[in-house]
């Protein structure tokens, strides 16, 4: 085993720079134009190269769409990697290579000086779902476009569906609008193996009481509102309750478990949702911060929170209070119920939190004491095994990544903390706040990475736990001979010709690792073929969809359903498996998904 030293030679820039892993929210921006996409250098004469042009309609009316943001983004077949979770569903990443326009007003669009290739036509607009040309439906692969020296293909139709809308009122026990808040949507989500809940939209309520939801696709939501004018009406008097609104859930809930859902359908206005805000006596958590440093100004730049303890939903919120000069607290108008008390502090470029589990019951909580452990550093060092093969790259530390991820969504304040990595392959994460981690680092083409330990313990797609503070020292092993998996679709569903339906490859292990991490994505070209690498020696499954979220994928009862539609199979260190895949349509997968219970 040797140090990446810097004798190493440097090899081609990460092809997979922008992975991210599965903690990312799946899904994109609703409503929101994406940006240019970059347009790639000439590679054939200006005789030889292709225009497409089309039209953009309204699906429900048929009328024109104009200045929607059309893009041709290059299909990035056999491009495999850890999954992206922020692509959306037509598979172009917002602000790749390719080449945009926007629409006229006849809904018409042209692009030219376009290289020959395969490509996805994506389209956006605000207040309509994504499009993709030739897809069965908004938010949905479409086929891809394949385009012969001097081809030019004018005749591609793309209909865009409207998004959809949430409008209600905000009442008080008496049935009296509220005013002075905001009404959150939560959308379910998988993430690590478990059924979470995450913000999906949201919008204020105005003098009226009245909220409008706008840009949301189709599917089943979940509302709460919470009023910011929540003071009792006159002073709080000692000894009397302290009566004030709470986060409520539609209808009337208290509690997300009491919460019914909200399901809507493309282009459907849902009106109506009315939500009866809850009031409750509320109590105070009191008590002081110990161990602050004495350059953080308590007034300016601390702030305290209370957070629900809840693990299915991924809300923010429940209360708020900066801390006195002498470090002690004064949280109000806390309901009853379990919650984090968080504290967060800047003194500089240093972050500084801390974190304790709080029970409100029925009655004041005091003498609560917040200790507050500083950020430290954690250092590591990078080792190599193997030898590349011939021809291929070389690993550099140049091209080493790597990151601590919260592994508790409480934990998310700030940029996560990164590594930098020196020449000989020792790096250093600074900043490093106490709590629980996943350790994320990207393993660069023709290599894997075979370990990941803390101390004594391994830990590579598990939970490290600096709840106690940074200290220690992380190992990483990367080894040259990666397996590959290539392969096409069934001769059945081959589809060639200048377009056709390309299918979503996911090859997924026999287990997930607790972080969720281990699934490799790719996906084929016009012809059904396909290429998946850098896998780490392991038994895996593969599958072709036509389309899929990938976030689903960490449903373990999707995955069981699964495992039919494909044999377990090894992949050896530095073997290229050879595969045929039949294609897993949308239909067979939204089925797959009802039998399991799960939203498509």
């Amino acid at each position: 085993m040797q140090r990446l030293g810097s004798a190493l030679a440097f090899f081609s820039v990460l092809a997979a720079s922008g992975w991210a892993q599965g903690t990312a929210v799946a899904g994109f921006t609703f409503g929101a134009q994406a940006p240019p996409t970059a347009a790639p250098e000439p590679t054939v004469p200006p005789e030889q190269r292709c225009a497409v042009a089309g039209r953009l309609t309204n699906a429900l009316t048929g009328e024109p769409v104009k200045k929607a943001a059309v893009r041709l983004v290059a299909n990035r077949a056999g491009a495999s990697g850890i999954a992206n979770l922020a692509t959306p569903a037509g598979g172009a990443a917002p602000g790749g290579q390719g080449y945009s326009t926007t629409t006229d007003n006849d809904g018409s669009f042209r692009i030219e000086g376009v290289n020959p290739g395969e490509y996805r036509l994506v389209a956006n607009r605000s207040g309509f779902l994504t499009a993709s040309y030739g897809a069965k439906g908004p938010d949905r692969s479409g086929a891809l476009i394949k385009l012969d020296p001097a081809q030019q293909k004018t005749d591609l139709a793309v209909s865009m569906t409207p998004q959809a809308i949430i409008t209600g009122k905000v009442l008080d026990g008496n049935g009296d609008p509220v005013s002075g808040g905001m009404v959150q949507v939560l959308a379910p989500m998988w993430m690590r193996g478990k059924l979470r809940y995450n913000p999906r939209g949201g919008g204020p309520i105005n003098d009226l009481g009245e909220y409008r939801i706008a840009n949301l696709s189709p599917g089943k939501y979940y509302l709460f509102a919470q009023s910011f004018n929540n003071m009792p009406d006159g002073a709080v008097v000692t000894g009397k309750p302290d009566v004030r609104p709470i986060r409520t859930y539609y209808p009337s809930s208290m509690a997300f478990s009491g919460a019914s859902p909200v399901e809507v359908t493309a282009g459907q206005d849902t009106s109506g949702i009315d939500i009866r805000l809850q009031s409750v006596q509320t109590y105070h958590v009191r008590g002081h911060v110990s161990g602050l440093p004495s350059n953080i100004n308590a007034h300016e730049r601390t702030t305290l929170s209370l957070t629900p303890r809840d693990d299915e939903m991924i809300v923010f919120g429940g209360g708020q209070t900066s801390m006195h000069p002498d470090g002690s607290f004064d949280l109000a108008g806390v309901a009853p119920g379990a919650y984090y008390l968080n504290m967060f502090a800047m003194a500089g470029q240093i972050r500084s939190m801390a974190r304790q589990a709080v029970d409100v019951g029925a009655g004041d909580v005091d003498g609560v004491v917040l200790a507050l452990i500083p950020p430290g550093s954690l250092r590591g060092v990078a080792r190599l095994e193997g030898t590349p093969t011939t021809g291929g790259p070389q690993l550099s530390a140049a091209n080493l990544h790597l990151t601590l991820m919260p592994a508790e969504m409480v934990g998310m304040m700030g940029p996560p903390p990164s590594a930098k990595f020196s020449s000989d392959g020792t790096f250093m994460i600074e900043n490093v706040t106490p709590g629980k981690f996943y350790v994320q680092a990207n393993a660069p083409p023709g290599t894997y990475l075979k370990s990941v330990r803390f101390g004594s313990s391994e830990i590579l797609g598990k939970e490290l736990d600096l709840s106690g503070g940074a200290a220690g020292q992380l190992e990483l092993v990367y080894r040259y001979g990666p397996g590959e998996i290539d392969g096409q679709l069934d001769a059945a569903e081959n589809r060639s010709g200048s377009s056709g339906t390309a299918a979503q490859i996911a090859v997924i292990p026999d287990e997930l690792n607790a972080d969720g991490s281990g699934a490799r994505y790719s996906g084929t070209d016009t012809k059904g073929t396909f290429s998946v690498n850098n896998l780490p020696p392991g038994r895996y499954r593969a599958y072709a969809f036509e389309d899929v979220n990938v976030s689903s994928l960490q449903n373990p009862d999707l995955l069981k359903q699964l495992e039919s539609k494909s044999p377990l199979f090894e992949v050896k260190e530095n073997e290229k498996k050879q595969v045929q895949l039949p294609l897993i349509t949308r239909d067979e997968l939204d089925q797959i998904n009802a039998r399991v219970g799960a939203q498509p």
